[in-house]
């Protein structure tokens, strides 16, 4: 089955004051390719479409979407480009391959929430947007949010496994599950998560809730639906190809999302006020 994701972007709204064009044309098309991934499949082609205030500008973005296509060895079939007069701005299209497509709507009461990435990268740049830590001191940080790199393969992986329901986290860990929860029309409970340790070490200097990083943005990591019975076969997957993954909650009847006995609020990152 052919599967197809567009994702577009104004640079006024999504290019980091650290990256360069080039980073922005590789994050952008990463960001389209992790919805592929997170739908059970593996990406196969972009396409894209670019707008910008100056020519160099072009050449850069186009140099990072190449990039990209390198890195992960997949054909661009073609990149317009226009003229703005005003913001900068870029669509990325990604496809896909997939034998078993996995939606966002399959949860089921019973099912374990199993996180497949860490998060922490997207609260540490709201951080350093809001002056209160210089990116700089995380180099790792840095370089993940410059130019992120996703599992490329998990996805078919997610159809062997049989996963009920699986999303990708680019608008905030808790706004993705509110998603999942929606889509599925379950309740969400988690008992833990996932952090990188940069992530945990400044919200515990600077006094912020761990509650707080849960709202950590373009982290592109996965929350799975998972059968009880399913869940070695992801778990073992991440194993091999040392990849952070745990069973971190359960879906139950109901609704919402709740971290341990507390509802959380859908707050996340959004592009509109």
């Amino acid at each position: 089955m052919l599967l197809v994701n567009i994702d577009g972007y104004a640079s006024s709204e999504s290019k980091l004051p650290w990256m360069s064009w080039s980073d922005w044309g590789w994050k952008a098309t990463v960001a389209s390719m992790a919805d592929i991934i997170a739908s059970g499949g593996r990406p196969k082609a972009i396409a894209c479409s670019i707008g910008v205030s100056r020519l160099e500008y072009a050449y850069e973005i186009a140099s990072g979407i190449g990039e990209v296509s390198s890195w992960a060895n997949i054909q661009v079939l073609k990149c317009d480009t226009n003229r703005s007069h005003g913001d900068n701005w870029i669509d990325v299209a990604v496809l896909g391959y997939t034998l078993k497509p996995i939606p966002r709507s399959g949860a089921r009461p019973g099912d374990l929430l199993v996180q497949v990435g860490p998060i922490g990268y997207g609260f540490l740049s709201d951080l350093a947007l809001k002056g209160l830590i210089d990116i700089r001191d995380y180099p790792r940080v840095l370089e993940y949010t410059r130019r992120p790199k996703i599992q490329l393969d998990i996805g078919p992986r997610l159809g062997e496994c049989s996963i009920r329901a699986s999303i990708d986290n680019s608008d905030g860990w808790i706004a993705t599950l509110y998603q999942l929860s929606l889509s599925s029309r379950v309740k969400i409970v988690v008992e833990k998560t996932i952090i990188i340790e940069e992530a945990l070490d400044v919200a515990s200097r600077i006094g912020v809730s761990e509650y707080k990083v849960l709202e950590s943005w373009e982290d592109y990591n996965l929350a799975l639906a998972v059968p009880p019975q399913n869940t070695d076969c992801i778990l073992e997957y991440c194993k091999r190809y040392d990849i952070r993954c745990d069973i971190i909650g359960r879906v139950e009847l109901g609704s919402r999302v709740y971290y341990k006995d507390l509802e959380l609020k859908p707050i996340g990152w959004t592009w509109v006020d």
